[in-house]
């Protein structure tokens, strides 16, 4: 039984003397090792025993209280949700683009058609009728196709 006890007091002895370790920097930038920091240090590093690396100055107030689960998480989604509105636009953008795109070559390809003399039929929607575009007809419809060329290409 002497023995027990005697072991868990050594344990106990040996979980104290290892407490944690402090690097200081003083005011003239002179670092010591220490379990507790001297007065006038202007920053304390934590090295070891639960020590997250963080420097903190020491000004004699309390350091400012960890983050709480809660505001972590409500952080984690605010975050989140930020992203997911930023790829939605980079999205939009991308879409809005590729059609934009697409119609300025539509609209190059039929003002080219109708600069080259191509035969343009066109169906009437009362009788379904096919009419072709006369002469008079090509100039206003180049006129348009060049407004649409001018439309989508130039953005």
């Amino acid at each position: 039984m002497k023995r027990l006890l005697t072991g868990c007091a050594a344990m106990l002895v040996a979980g104290a003397a290892a407490g944690q370790i402090l690097e200081c920097v003083d005011a003239k930038g002179n670092k010591e090792y220490a379990q507790t920091c001297p007065p006038g240090t202007v920053k304390e590093t934590k090295l070891m025993k639960g020590g997250t690396g963080a420097s903190s100055p020491r000004t004699g107030a309390s350091a400012p209280a960890a983050k709480s689960l809660a505001e972590r998480d409500a952080e984690f989604r605010k975050r989140n949700m930020e992203r997911q509105e930023a790829e939605a636009k980079a999205e939009k953008t991308k879409a809005e683009s590729k059609d934009a795109e697409r119609n300025c070559n539509n609209a190059r390809s039929q003002l080219k058609g109708l600069q080259e003399g191509l035969r343009i039929a066109r169906i009437d929607p009362n009788t379904g009728a096919r009419s072709y575009l006369s002469d008079e007809d090509r100039a206003a419809e180049i006129a348009n196709a060049q407004k649409a060329v001018d439309s989508w290409c130039n953005k």
